[in-house]
């Protein structure tokens, strides 16, 4: 583990990267534009309508525009988030093969924006147990990942572990990754819900157990951006309920752990949280984090 930070130490600018989840409305370009304007040098987007499953269809100008945007703004590591309806674990054929569908679309929209991954939760098996939910998980990534996707990753996020969700802790997410080979697949860290499974991140020992599993579970190499929210609600819970910053139940003092872990702050850290997405919080907010960078 020691070497592995020493690595990331030397081959990273440690200049923290933070962002929220912005907004596209009036134009996908104008994301850029409101990550800008609050101070964010990442951030993360919706490629499609989040609740519909019909995909969006780039024009080459809004791609320019965005394109430029960007690349002027030198931010990175900004990534794309799944529609809300997906579910490669499904006991359904025909929601599995809609969810594949929507998963290349929105991969190939991810790559031509210049973005460096597509956020996605895996669904769940229904109740037919998590043998088979990874099962199907597993043989739909591969008809996903084709040729076609070469620039981004395909980002597999810990869920909170309600129901019968797939990936719920890190050992699910790595028998995934010792079945799918890709070098496009990766993994994204929500810390409301691994404190929301069970992890006791609220704890020094209990952070670094978790950065420990995922190295031995998965990689840390694979670990490709972490959502930083907050939990409204307690350790176990199963709930997933995002609270603003040092305001939930992990708290100030182990957030501010998070952003310092040596395993995990040359990563990008994107806010999800109710407050920072309606704009009531903004660039004093970002700021103030970003201050706690030690």
């Amino acid at each position: 583990m020691v070497l592995i930070y020493q690595y990331f130490s030397v081959c990273y600018d440690l200049k923290m990267r933070l962002g929220i989840h912005v907004s596209t409305s009036g134009g996908i370009d104008k994301a850029v534009d409101r990550a800008v304007e609050i101070g964010c040098n990442t951030f993360q987007i919706f490629v499609s309508n989040p609740r519909g499953w019909k995909p969006t269809l780039l024009k080459e100008n809004e791609v320019q525009l965005f394109r430029e945007k960007y690349q002027d703004s030198k931010m990175s590591g900004a990534v794309s988030h799944s529609i809300y309806l997906i579910n490669l674990a499904s006991p359904r054929e025909e929601l599995r093969d809609l969810s594949i569908e929507s998963l290349q679309s929105s991969l190939l929209n991810t790559q031509t924006l210049g973005l460096d991954g597509l956020v996605t939760h895996l669904g769940s098996h229904q109740g037919d147990g998590i043998d088979v939910g990874l099962a199907r998980v597993c043989a739909s990534l591969e008809q996903i990942l084709t040729e076609d996707i070469t620039n981004v990753s395909l980002v597999l996020e810990n869920t909170a572990g309600a129901g019968n969700l797939v990936g719920r802790n890190f050992d699910e997410l790595g028998k995934i990754f010792k079945r799918v080979k890709s070098k496009n697949l990766g993994i994204c860290l929500d810390t409301a819900h691994a404190f929301e499974y069970g992890y006791s991140l609220q704890t020094e020992p209990g952070l670094d157990n978790l950065v420990k599993e995922i190295d031995k579970m998965v990689g840390l190499e694979k670990l490709r951006v972490i959502h930083l929210n907050d939990s409204m609600t307690d350790l176990a819970s199963n709930r997933d309920r995002h609270e603003e910053f040092g305001e939930g139940y992990i708290g100030k003092e182990a957030m501010i752990r998070i952003i310092n872990h040596p395993g995990l702050k040359h990563l990008p850290f994107i806010m999800e949280t109710p407050r920072l997405k309606t704009g009531e919080l903004g660039k004093e907010f970002v700021d103030k984090i970003r201050s706690y960078v030690q």
